[in-house]
């Protein structure tokens, strides 16, 4: 592999901290993002610019974890992946190592979904069929890490149960809204 020169003048061989190409990739997307994101959302990344088979991705993941270049943080929704100091570091030391046309990419790429990733993170909903027919919808609302408003709602049918779904992100501030309000004995 690439020669990497330390500040002191020795040199360390680019793969023998376990740093791969595609780990780099994902390394450099996260830096460049500026917030952690879930395994699915990385695993999109990565099939955007063909870096590597879905599997290849999740146990690039899950070694960079056990190798403590990512943390793994736990959230309402999911797990996200934020770097960590080590994770930053090896950007800092190796994104040199990737061709400039796919930093120029990810760098784009960060750009363009950091609100879709971010507004990803801040709504999510998720529904779940009942025994008899019916639909429990799952809402929850953030604000950088903190939990505004969870909820569940109980739906006659399938139906009904994902128009709530589909319309939870454009809905959620203004039901937390009218909710604070009436609770806290302002609508009074």
């Amino acid at each position: 592999g690439p020669i990497v020169c330390r500040k002191d003048g020795s040199s360390m061989p680019f793969f023998s901290e376990g740093v791969t190409k595609i780990k780099l990739t994902i390394l450099y997307f996260l830096n460049k993002l500026g917030f952690g994101i879930t395994k699915d959302q990385i695993t999109t990344v990565g099939g955007t610019y063909d870096l590597a088979p879905y599997f290849d991705l999740q146990s690039a993941v899950a070694e960079m974890e056990e190798d403590g270049f990512l943390a793994a943080v736990p959230r309402p929704f999911g797990q996200i992946y934020a770097l960590t100091a080590r994770g930053q570091q090896a950007v800092e030391l190796f994104y040199e190592q990737l061709p400039t046309s796919l930093r120029d990419d990810l760098d784009t790429y960060a750009d363009e979904c950091r609100e879709t990733l971010r507004h990803q993170c801040q709504y999510t909903a998720r529904i779940e069929g009942q025994p008899n027919g019916s639909y429990i919808v799952r809402m929850i609302f953030m604000e950088r890490d903190e939990q505004l408003l969870a909820m569940e709602l109980l739906f006659p049918d399938v139906k009904s149960a994902n128009r709530a779904a589909a319309l939870w992100a454009d809905k959620a501030q203004s039901a937390y809204c009218y909710l604070l309000s009436s609770l806290s004995g302002a609508l009074d």
